[in-house]
């Protein structure tokens, strides 16, 4: 599907849909021991969360940093969102950078677990923010 010929509610739908995939990979994924890459699939679920937010706001943003930089500037600076989703949002893509890139990088089952309840946390906000 193109972004470009969808509505925004599907689209908004459309990146749900990726969030709640990646959730349930993400829960998935650690059962299975995979931490690292339950932690990438953590932060997608969050990406697309955030990404729905934007659509919703008509923003916009084409890179993972851009991503973090855009929500700080609408959402954090502003008030709208608590300054600790910002930090989430940023320790998060940084994680899973090193998560998929560096082969030597293991990010522990305490440190997934850390970042997890604010990560649903954020998700929850948005759809609240949606909706």
């Amino acid at each position: 599907m193109n972004e470009d010929v969808i509505g925004k509610s599907d689209l908004i739908c459309a990146h749900f849909g990726r969030m709640h995939e990646n959730l349930d990979s993400a829960e998935l994924l650690f059962a299975a021991g995979h931490i690292s890459k339950a932690t990438s699939c953590l932060y997608y679920a969050v990406f697309h969360a955030v990404h729905a937010l934007f659509v919703s706001n008509d923003i916009t943003a084409k890179t993972h940093h851009g991503m973090n930089a855009q929500f700080h500037l609408h959402f954090i600076k502003t008030g709208l969102f608590d300054t600790k989703f910002g930090r989430l949002v940023a320790v998060m893509e940084n994680m899973r950078e090193k998560a998929e890139y560096d082969v030597v990088f293991r990010i522990t089952s305490d440190e997934y677990s850390e970042l997890k309840p604010i990560a649903y946390e954020l998700i929850q906000k948005i759809e609240e923010t949606i909706k």
